[in-house]
């Protein structure tokens, strides 16, 4: 693995030294490779910030108030370096609470020594995290190939765009630039994590098919409503005068109901198979169970339609968004549940006498 490299933002010279030492012997005893840039005031930091770190250690008082160390933190935020936070310091109260940080430590606390801080920035390096999204990595790589060989080309006919509606343009353009990032995610053969289904927490407030939200019984439930249906007008009404949603059941009522009568253990991971590849029946659809949110079965069978006026009465924001590379397969299944058409039984028995 290649060397992780660390912003510390210290002023204190003892606690430096010990900082330095514990690091000299994490990487001797663990055999990692770590990389540190030390920074002692706030001027220093600000001007040697850039996205080539995949962690910073910031001491909050760095002078006589005792939350200067927040002006790194929110220049970090700004400038979008997307680096991963941890704040060791005597003052920890004085923590700006606006950024989520991989920890927030006191100085002496046994929680906040340098070896496991140093754990908690090669866990998170381990997952690529810092790669793709700290400025040097796929994503930037991929934009600048964008930008360079398809963008640039085609500029001409985008201005001409632009020219006619600036704002729509460019609502237009990230749209196909996101589509060329989407380009790159073909599907291996690999299974997904759960967590790729889900949007969590969304950027927004906006109602999409795919939205997870819960009425005031606290009863889960997912927009199935087309895109074009939920756009809203300039007045801020939807544009269609229903919304259809179908309601999300406990996993655990579903799993009883398949494995009833399943006494052999082979057969019941059988139908948990079947249930968890949606084989099991048209009308069920899985979501998977991930620390933010229980999961459950889309029932196609317990819809609700809601007049908009009472849909925002009823239920909340969305709090989950299904992923729209998941939410076109739910859309596939649901919309070819309700297109069966489906004959009348024809009499077979010749056929099975002639191949049995």
């Amino acid at each position: 693995m290649n060397s992780i490299k660390l912003l510390i933002v210290e002023d204190d010279a003892q606690e430096l030294e010990v900082c330095q030492t514990s690091i000299a012997m994490y990487k001797e005893e663990r055999g990692r490779q770590v990389e540190i840039l030390v920074c002692s005031t706030v001027e220093d930091a600000l001007s040697r910030l850039d996205n080539t770190f995949d962690g910073a250690i910031i001491d909050l008082k760095l002078g006589d108030e005792g939350n200067e160390g927040n002006q790194i933190i929110e220049r970090i935020a700004d400038s979008y370096f997307r680096i991963p936070i941890a704040i060791l310091t005597g003052t920890p109260d004085a923590a700006d609470d606006k950024y989520n940080y991989i920890g927030v430590f006191k100085k002496g606390d046994e929680n906040a020594r340098y070896s496991d801080l140093l754990d908690r920035f090669y866990e998170i390096y381990s997952t690529g995290l810092t790669r793709i999204m700290g400025g040097r990595g796929l994503i930037e790589e991929t934009l600048n190939k964008v930008f360079l060989s398809n963008i640039l080309p085609q500029i001409e006919t985008w201005k001409k765009y632009g020219s006619e509606n600036s704002a729509k343009t460019e609502t237009a353009l990230l749209r196909h630039i996101m589509g060329y990032l989407c380009h790159l995610l073909d599907w291996d053969d690999e299974s997904s994590f759960p967590e790729e289904m889900y949007l969590y927490p969304p950027l927004d407030s906006n109602i999409r098919p795919g939205s997870i939200l819960q009425n005031t019984t606290e009863v889960p439930y997912v927009v199935m409503s087309p895109a074009c249906d939920l756009v809203r007008r300039k007045s801020g009404a939807f544009k269609t005068d229903r919304i259809l949603l179908a309601e999300i059941e406990k996993d655990s009522s579903i799993v009883d109901l398949a494995t009833d009568g399943c006494s052999a253990a082979g057969k019941r991971e059988r139908k948990l198979k079947e249930l968890s590849n949606n084989n099991y029946t048209h009308y069920y659809h899985w979501l998977p169970k991930t620390e933010f949110f229980d999961g459950g079965f889309i029932n196609f069978r317990k819809l609700s339609s809601f007049s908009p006026d009472l849909f925002e009465k009823e239920f909340k924001f969305p709090y989950i968004q299904i992923s729209s590379f998941y939410m076109k397969d739910i859309v596939s299944r649901f919309s070819s549940y309700y297109a069966r058409q489906g004959q009348p039984d024809l009499r077979n028995t010749a056929f099975i006498d002639d191949f049995k």
